[in-house]
């Protein structure tokens, strides 16, 4: 039997179309401000409790979700937001550093350039697939790790390095790259909505995203004030969780909370003395707070049984890896735990992705979870198969040698596939 194929939806949970999975509907919610207040952010949270199942997310590309709702209540929820004072975004998503603006090492704010491609794409709404997506890099957080159709680059003030697809590089002055962007939207659009960028001459779909850090911990600030990044472990919690954040940023004098790409929330506005109480409080939580936590090097979803394409409890999965290989997270390498082969909470490469397929567990080394294929390790084995894995790997590592390298010089798959030797075959038998 071939591996179980994954729902592929061809879309995106949206505010004004969520989309329904495991546990109900999911909603989308990216505020077009790119920022909310503590107040806001706690609002959101007794929505989420008094209309879905209370489980929140922010996602890698720095946006809110919404599990649980029922058809009944999604109303209600897009209402309580209203009232807040959030402005959703809808429509084309153009991504723009959260710290635009603000940040001391960016090279241009793109925000001037993602209003005029906003402004000027209106008149291909309806007209552009739901996963279309425009990313404006000023510099400071990276956005490096996200997908795009269109990317554009400062390269220095007023001038931007245009990327359509995986096409290459041009560099031109701003109002030209603005101008450029929306000519490929339009020739995106005109092949229909389920074109994307690599459907364009010259677009093979072959390009690498990079590997990029989740912003954590203290950053400065133009305006003389610091931020903070942070997340919660897997870039997901409950209502409850959220109305703390919200509580503990209020506490410290937060001017805004900021979704962030790699599941992250940055504040702004702190002073050093407000910043260190409020990485205490958030530690308490449970937060990860710095780089050295090894949750910060995993992207997992949220998984079984949440999900209906899930093959695995793949979040639930994720305290067990990040435990096993915390020696081994030494910054060379991230890991993902993908529950099915769409490998939606991390689409780049990863340098070991556990994938869910036929009930089990496979490994991919280097490459994206659409990648896995057998030996696939039982479910039920996978905390001491990831143990067994992180010893041998441990044991095997020259002085000094990276992570990175290690793997690049043994076999990680076929060490996997050693580790599920004894079990595999009643796993294939099963299945077949």
């Amino acid at each position: 039997m071939t591996p179980i194929p994954p729902t592929r939806r061809g879309a995106c949970p949206a505010f004004l179309a969520p989309m329904e999975t495991g546990d109900g509907l999911i909603l989308r919610l990216v505020p077009s401000d790119g920022r909310l207040s503590p107040a806001q952010l706690r609002g959101l949270a007794d929505a989420a409790r008094r209309f879905g199942n209370g489980m929140m997310e922010v996602t890698a590309r720095g946006s809110l979700q919404v599990r649980g709702l029922a058809p009944e209540t999604v109303g209600p929820l897009q209402v309580a937001v209203a009232a807040l004072g959030i402005t959703p975004r809808i429509g084309l998503a153009v991504d723009v550093s959260p710290l635009g603006g603000l940040d001391p090492s960016e090279v241009s704010d793109g925000h001037p350039l993602a209003a005029a491609i906003l402004a000027g794409a209106e008149h291909l709404a309806g007209q552009l697939g739901p996963k279309v997506s425009v990313v404006v890099e000023g510099g400071g957080v990276s956005l490096a790790g996200q997908k795009a159709d269109v990317r554009l680059v400062a390269t220095g003030p007023g001038q931007w390095a245009l990327t359509v697809g995986n096409g290459p590089a041009r560099v031109l002055p701003e109002a030209e790259a603005a101008a450029e962007a929306l000519a490929a939207l339009s020739a995106i659009a005109a092949l229909g909505r389920a074109a994307r960028a690599t459907d364009l001459p010259g677009c093979d779909g072959r390009a690498r995203l990079a590997e990029v850090g989740p912003p954590l911990g203290l950053m400065p600030l133009a305006d003389g004030t610091l931020a903070f990044g942070f997340g919660l472990p897997f870039g997901a919690g409950d209502a409850g969780q959220f109305a703390a954040i919200a509580d503990a940023a209020e506490a410290a004098g937060a001017r805004d909370l900021r979704p962030a790409p790699e599941r992250t929330l940055i504040a702004t506005g702190l002073s050093e003395g407000a910043a260190d109480t409020f990485a205490a409080r958030l530690a308490a939580l449970g937060c990860v707070t710095a780089p050295g936590d090894p949750r910060a090097s995993i992207a997992a979803c949220a998984g079984a049984p949440a999900c209906a394409s899930a093959h695995v409890p793949a979040r639930a999965l994720g305290p067990v890896l990040a435990e096993a290989f915390a020696p081994l997270l030494d910054g060379t390498v991230s890991l993902h735990l993908s529950a099915c082969t769409k490998g939606c909470a991390h689409p780049a490469p990863a340098t070991l992705a556990f994938v869910g397929m036929d009930g089990g567990v496979a490994l991919v080394h280097d490459g994206p979870a659409s990648g896995a294929a057998r030996p696939v390790r039982p479910e039920a084995d996978f905390p001491a198969a990831v143990a067994s894995l992180a010893a041998t790997l441990a044991a095997r590592r020259a002085p000094g040698e990276t992570t990175r390298a290690l793997l690049a010089r043994l076999d990680p798959v076929g060490l996997w596939a050693g580790a599920a030797m004894n079990r595999t075959d009643d796993v294939t038998s099963r299945a077949e």
